[in-house]
């Protein structure tokens, strides 16, 4: 099974309505192609329409794992805890914006 699909098997459900693989298949010279429909405004607004960018960050991690499991290195697993960083600070982000009581709007 390839990577990207591994990646995706880890995924949030709610994620999942808004990610999609073409090629997924292991075949040798054909690239998978992995689609992520971004969300359009603030869920406050609009409702769930799409990922995070979070999400994509999330995806992107499994990924790495999942490369990491097969092929381990020090590399790999410096760019899972980069990764694993970027989210933590999206998370502190988005917890900031809930205090400041601006989350799900269009507000600095």
């Amino acid at each position: 099974m390839r990577h990207v699909v591994k990646a995706v098997e880890k995924m949030s459900s709610e994620s999942l309505r808004f990610i999609t693989i073409e090629n997924a298949q292991d075949e040798k010279g054909k690239a998978p192609i992995v689609s992520f429909t971004i969300q359009s405004d603030p869920i406050g607004e609009v409702g769930v329409n799409g990922v995070q960018a979070v999400d994509m960050l999330e995806y992107v991690k499994y990924l790495f794992e999942s490369l990491n499991e097969a092929f381990p290195c020090r590399e790999n697993a410096l760019t899972i805890t980069k990764i694993e960083e970027a989210i933590h600070w999206q998370t502190a982000r988005t917890a900031n914006r809930i205090k400041r009581g601006v989350e799900g709007k269009n507000e600095a």
